[in-house]
Protein backbone atom coordinates (compact mmCIF):
# COMPACT_ATOMS: atom_id res chain seq x y z
CA UNK A 1 0.00 0.00 0.00
CA UNK A 2 1.44 3.59 -0.63
CA UNK A 3 1.32 5.89 1.63
CA UNK A 4 0.16 9.74 1.14
CA UNK A 5 1.88 11.88 -1.15
CA UNK A 6 5.19 13.10 0.14
CA UNK A 7 6.74 16.32 -0.58
CA UNK A 8 10.58 16.35 0.48
CA UNK A 9 13.29 18.43 -0.07
CA UNK A 10 15.97 17.59 -2.42
CA UNK A 11 19.23 16.66 -1.25
CA UNK A 12 21.19 19.51 -2.79
CA UNK A 13 24.15 20.53 -0.68
CA UNK A 14 24.70 23.63 0.47
CA UNK A 15 28.55 24.44 0.02
CA UNK A 16 28.58 28.22 1.81
CA UNK A 17 29.75 27.41 4.84
CA UNK A 18 32.20 24.73 3.62
CA UNK A 19 36.06 24.98 3.55
CA UNK A 20 36.63 25.40 -0.25
CA UNK A 21 37.73 22.80 -1.92
CA UNK A 22 41.25 22.73 -4.21
CA UNK A 23 40.91 21.99 -7.78
CA UNK A 24 40.10 18.68 -8.92
CA UNK A 25 42.90 16.28 -9.47
CA UNK A 26 41.45 14.09 -11.67
CA UNK A 27 42.70 13.32 -15.02
CA UNK A 28 41.80 10.86 -18.17
CA UNK A 29 44.13 8.20 -18.92
CA UNK A 30 45.26 8.12 -22.23
CA UNK A 31 47.02 4.81 -23.07
CA UNK A 32 46.26 1.69 -21.38
CA UNK A 33 48.32 0.51 -18.34
CA UNK A 34 49.13 -3.05 -18.15
CA UNK A 35 46.40 -4.27 -15.04
CA UNK A 36 48.74 -5.18 -12.17
CA UNK A 37 48.55 -8.54 -10.45
CA UNK A 38 49.31 -9.87 -7.17
CA UNK A 39 52.70 -10.67 -7.48
CA UNK A 40 53.58 -7.17 -9.50
CA UNK A 41 51.44 -4.98 -8.33
CA UNK A 42 53.31 -2.00 -7.22
CA UNK A 43 53.42 -0.60 -3.61
CA UNK A 44 55.36 1.95 -1.69
CA UNK A 45 58.63 2.11 -0.70
CA UNK A 46 60.04 4.55 1.99
CA UNK A 47 61.72 6.59 -1.17
CA UNK A 48 58.09 6.94 -3.19
CA UNK A 49 55.76 9.83 -2.56
CA UNK A 50 53.01 8.09 -4.85
CA UNK A 51 51.33 4.58 -4.21
CA UNK A 52 49.52 3.48 -7.34
CA UNK A 53 46.22 1.45 -6.32
CA UNK A 54 46.29 0.36 -9.87
CA UNK A 55 42.76 0.39 -12.45
CA UNK A 56 39.49 -2.14 -11.42
CA UNK A 57 37.24 -2.11 -14.34
CA UNK A 58 33.72 -3.69 -14.26
CA UNK A 59 32.66 -5.70 -16.46
CA UNK A 60 35.59 -7.65 -16.25
CA UNK A 61 36.73 -7.61 -19.79
CA UNK A 62 36.17 -3.63 -20.04
CA UNK A 63 39.17 -1.99 -21.58
CA UNK A 64 41.34 0.24 -19.19
CA UNK A 65 42.02 2.68 -21.80
CA UNK A 66 40.15 5.99 -21.02
CA UNK A 67 39.67 5.07 -17.41
CA UNK A 68 39.32 8.18 -14.76
CA UNK A 69 42.07 8.23 -12.93
CA UNK A 70 41.67 9.56 -9.44
CA UNK A 71 45.15 11.67 -7.57
CA UNK A 72 44.66 12.86 -4.16
CA UNK A 73 46.34 13.35 -1.17
CA UNK A 74 45.88 11.13 2.28
CA UNK A 75 47.59 11.67 6.06
CA UNK A 76 49.82 8.75 5.76
CA UNK A 77 53.05 6.58 4.10
CA UNK A 78 53.09 8.50 1.22
CA UNK A 79 51.10 11.22 0.87
CA UNK A 80 50.09 10.80 -2.56
CA UNK A 81 47.35 7.76 -4.01
CA UNK A 82 46.60 7.34 -7.64
CA UNK A 83 43.44 5.05 -8.66
CA UNK A 84 41.96 4.43 -12.22
CA UNK A 85 38.36 3.12 -12.68
CA UNK A 86 36.69 2.26 -15.87
CA UNK A 87 32.79 1.49 -16.00
CA UNK A 88 31.39 -0.29 -19.28
CA UNK A 89 29.31 2.39 -21.11
CA UNK A 90 26.51 0.02 -21.12
CA UNK A 91 26.30 -0.98 -17.21
CA UNK A 92 26.72 2.97 -16.75
CA UNK A 93 23.48 3.79 -18.42
CA UNK A 94 22.02 0.17 -16.71
CA UNK A 95 22.99 1.77 -13.30
CA UNK A 96 20.76 5.10 -15.01
CA UNK A 97 18.07 3.54 -16.07
CA UNK A 98 17.54 1.01 -12.99
CA UNK A 99 17.34 3.73 -10.64
CA UNK A 100 15.56 5.68 -13.13
CA UNK A 101 13.17 2.80 -13.06
CA UNK A 102 12.58 2.76 -9.46
CA UNK A 103 12.07 6.62 -9.26
CA UNK A 104 8.75 6.28 -12.18
CA UNK A 105 7.66 3.00 -9.36
CA UNK A 106 7.29 5.80 -6.52
CA UNK A 107 5.70 8.19 -9.12
CA UNK A 108 8.51 10.97 -8.41
CA UNK A 109 7.79 14.22 -9.55
CA UNK A 110 9.57 17.53 -9.43
CA UNK A 111 7.99 20.29 -7.07
CA UNK A 112 9.78 23.51 -7.60
CA UNK A 113 13.09 24.76 -6.76
CA UNK A 114 14.96 21.61 -5.14
CA UNK A 115 12.21 19.96 -3.59
CA UNK A 116 10.23 16.61 -5.34
CA UNK A 117 7.08 14.39 -4.59
CA UNK A 118 7.08 10.74 -4.79
CA UNK A 119 4.58 7.79 -3.33
CA UNK A 120 6.52 5.95 -1.53
CA UNK A 121 5.80 2.80 0.56
CA UNK A 122 4.66 3.12 4.22
CA UNK A 123 7.99 2.14 5.41
CA UNK A 124 9.96 4.13 3.01
CA UNK A 125 8.17 7.25 4.32
CA UNK A 126 10.14 9.85 6.35
CA UNK A 127 13.84 10.07 4.65
CA UNK A 128 16.01 8.89 1.90
CA UNK A 129 16.72 5.05 2.89
CA UNK A 130 14.79 3.10 0.39
CA UNK A 131 16.18 5.43 -2.13
CA UNK A 132 19.95 5.32 -0.55
CA UNK A 133 19.16 0.77 -0.59
CA UNK A 134 18.22 1.06 -3.98
CA UNK A 135 21.37 2.21 -5.41
CA UNK A 136 23.65 0.77 -3.26
CA UNK A 137 22.10 -2.74 -3.84
CA UNK A 138 21.89 -2.20 -7.51
CA UNK A 139 25.28 -0.77 -7.45
CA UNK A 140 27.95 -2.87 -4.64
CA UNK A 141 29.19 -5.18 -7.53
CA UNK A 142 30.25 -2.54 -9.63
CA UNK A 143 32.20 -1.07 -7.06
CA UNK A 144 33.98 -4.55 -6.20
CA UNK A 145 37.16 -3.84 -8.31
CA UNK A 146 37.18 -0.53 -6.40
CA UNK A 147 37.36 -2.27 -3.31
CA UNK A 148 39.74 -4.84 -4.77
CA UNK A 149 42.02 -2.25 -5.51
CA UNK A 150 41.92 -0.57 -1.55
CA UNK A 151 42.49 -4.45 -0.24
CA UNK A 152 45.77 -5.08 -1.83
CA UNK A 153 46.77 -1.93 -0.64
CA UNK A 154 45.90 -2.22 2.63
CA UNK A 155 47.74 -5.62 2.55
CA UNK A 156 50.51 -3.93 0.88
CA UNK A 157 51.04 -1.25 3.44
CA UNK A 158 49.75 -3.06 6.45
CA UNK A 159 46.88 -0.79 7.58
CA UNK A 160 45.12 -0.23 10.63
CA UNK A 161 40.88 0.42 10.30
CA UNK A 162 41.92 3.93 10.45
CA UNK A 163 44.44 4.32 8.64
CA UNK A 164 42.49 2.41 6.06
CA UNK A 165 39.20 4.91 6.66
CA UNK A 166 41.50 7.80 5.94
CA UNK A 167 42.75 6.22 2.64
CA UNK A 168 39.50 5.99 1.30
CA UNK A 169 37.40 9.22 3.08
CA UNK A 170 40.07 11.11 1.41
CA UNK A 171 39.68 9.83 -1.93
CA UNK A 172 36.01 10.40 -1.59
CA UNK A 173 36.44 14.26 -0.35
CA UNK A 174 38.77 14.57 -3.63
CA UNK A 175 35.60 13.82 -5.98
CA UNK A 176 34.64 17.09 -7.21
CA UNK A 177 31.88 18.56 -5.96
CA UNK A 178 28.70 18.79 -8.52
CA UNK A 179 24.57 18.29 -7.65
CA UNK A 180 23.46 15.90 -10.48
CA UNK A 181 20.61 17.69 -11.34
CA UNK A 182 18.92 15.39 -13.89
CA UNK A 183 19.26 12.52 -11.33
CA UNK A 184 16.39 11.04 -9.20
CA UNK A 185 16.23 12.51 -5.76
CA UNK A 186 18.88 14.36 -6.47
CA UNK A 187 21.42 11.39 -6.36
CA UNK A 188 24.04 9.75 -8.28
CA UNK A 189 24.73 6.06 -8.21
CA UNK A 190 27.91 5.79 -6.44
CA UNK A 191 30.05 3.98 -9.29
CA UNK A 192 28.86 6.22 -11.70
CA UNK A 193 30.27 9.29 -9.02
CA UNK A 194 33.96 7.30 -9.17
CA UNK A 195 33.14 6.84 -13.27
CA UNK A 196 32.36 10.20 -13.47
CA UNK A 197 34.42 11.84 -11.07
CA UNK A 198 31.26 14.08 -9.51
CA UNK A 199 29.02 13.46 -6.83
CA UNK A 200 26.93 16.01 -4.20
CA UNK A 201 26.84 15.49 -0.55
CA UNK A 202 24.19 12.53 -0.47
CA UNK A 203 26.01 10.93 -3.53
CA UNK A 204 29.67 10.88 -1.54
CA UNK A 205 28.89 9.76 1.31
CA UNK A 206 26.59 6.50 -0.29
CA UNK A 207 29.90 6.28 -1.78
CA UNK A 208 32.19 6.20 1.01
CA UNK A 209 29.60 4.15 3.42
CA UNK A 210 29.66 1.38 0.75
CA UNK A 211 33.43 1.02 0.56
CA UNK A 212 33.78 1.22 3.82
CA UNK A 213 31.67 -1.19 5.23
CA UNK A 214 33.37 -3.66 2.70
CA UNK A 215 35.73 -3.39 5.31
CA UNK A 216 33.78 -3.81 8.20
CA UNK A 217 33.85 -0.64 9.29
CA UNK A 218 30.15 0.76 9.65
CA UNK A 219 29.36 4.06 8.59
CA UNK A 220 25.75 5.71 9.03
CA UNK A 221 24.31 8.65 6.46
CA UNK A 222 22.80 11.85 8.37
CA UNK A 223 20.52 14.43 6.73
CA UNK A 224 19.87 18.37 7.56
CA UNK A 225 16.77 20.05 6.07
CA UNK A 226 18.08 23.36 7.52
CA UNK A 227 21.66 23.06 5.97
CA UNK A 228 19.90 21.13 2.61
CA UNK A 229 23.15 19.09 3.21
CA UNK A 230 24.23 15.42 4.16
CA UNK A 231 27.62 13.92 6.06
CA UNK A 232 28.82 11.08 6.91
CA UNK A 233 29.62 9.17 10.53
CA UNK A 234 31.87 6.79 10.96
CA UNK A 235 32.47 3.66 13.59
CA UNK A 236 35.95 4.66 14.35
CA UNK A 237 37.96 6.23 17.43
CA UNK A 238 38.25 9.87 16.80
CA UNK A 239 38.43 13.13 18.07
CA UNK A 240 35.82 15.69 17.35
CA UNK A 241 31.64 15.28 17.04
CA UNK A 242 30.11 12.51 17.57
CA UNK A 243 26.97 10.47 17.83
CA UNK A 244 25.69 7.94 19.24
CA UNK A 245 23.60 5.37 17.25
CA UNK A 246 22.26 1.81 18.29
CA UNK A 247 24.67 2.14 21.18
CA UNK A 248 28.01 2.55 19.33
CA UNK A 249 30.13 6.50 19.04
CA UNK A 250 30.31 7.36 14.99
CA UNK A 251 32.52 10.58 14.01
CA UNK A 252 30.45 13.09 12.01
CA UNK A 253 32.60 13.92 8.65
CA UNK A 254 32.40 15.88 5.95
CA UNK A 255 32.33 14.29 2.54
CA UNK A 256 32.48 17.52 0.36
CA UNK A 257 36.02 19.50 1.67
CA UNK A 258 38.88 17.78 0.79
CA UNK A 259 40.92 16.42 3.48
CA UNK A 260 38.64 17.43 6.52
CA UNK A 261 39.60 14.86 8.85
CA UNK A 262 37.20 12.16 10.52
CA UNK A 263 35.37 13.93 12.96
CA UNK A 264 35.35 17.00 12.07
CA UNK A 265 32.06 19.12 10.90
CA UNK A 266 31.91 22.87 10.65
CA UNK A 267 30.72 23.85 14.21
CA UNK A 268 28.04 26.26 12.00
CA UNK A 269 26.33 23.25 11.13
CA UNK A 270 25.21 22.58 14.51
CA UNK A 271 23.11 24.90 14.39
CA UNK A 272 20.10 24.49 13.91
CA UNK A 273 21.02 20.84 14.68
CA UNK A 274 18.31 18.86 13.24
CA UNK A 275 20.41 16.32 11.57
CA UNK A 276 19.09 13.02 11.52
CA UNK A 277 20.00 8.99 10.56
CA UNK A 278 19.49 8.07 7.13
CA UNK A 279 19.69 4.37 8.08
CA UNK A 280 21.03 2.27 4.78
CA UNK A 281 19.85 -1.47 5.35
CA UNK A 282 21.67 -3.10 2.73
CA UNK A 283 23.35 -6.13 3.27
CA UNK A 284 24.32 -7.76 5.68
CA UNK A 285 25.86 -5.51 8.06
CA UNK A 286 23.58 -3.05 7.58
CA UNK A 287 22.23 -1.53 11.08
CA UNK A 288 18.49 -1.44 12.14
CA UNK A 289 16.74 1.55 11.72
CA UNK A 290 16.72 3.16 15.67
CA UNK A 291 15.60 6.49 16.84
CA UNK A 292 17.79 9.77 15.70
CA UNK A 293 19.99 10.83 18.29
CA UNK A 294 21.32 14.21 17.99
CA UNK A 295 25.14 14.88 17.50
CA UNK A 296 27.52 16.32 19.74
Amino acid sequence: MLAVLALVALGGCDLRRQPTKPKPKTTKRTTPRPKPTPTSRPTATPRETVADLGIGVFPTGTPENGATVHAWSAPLSPPQYRLGYSLAPAERAALTQAFQSYARSVQLQGAGKDKFRWRPPAHCAGDLHCPYQNIATRGAPDLEPIVERFRARQAAAKLSSADLAALIVTFVQDIRYEIPKDSPFGILPPPIVVAESRGDCDSKSLLALMLLRSFGIDSVVLSSDAHKHAILAIALPANGTKVTYAGRQYALTEMTASGSPIGHINPSLLRPNDWKIVPVTYGATAPKPKPTPRPR
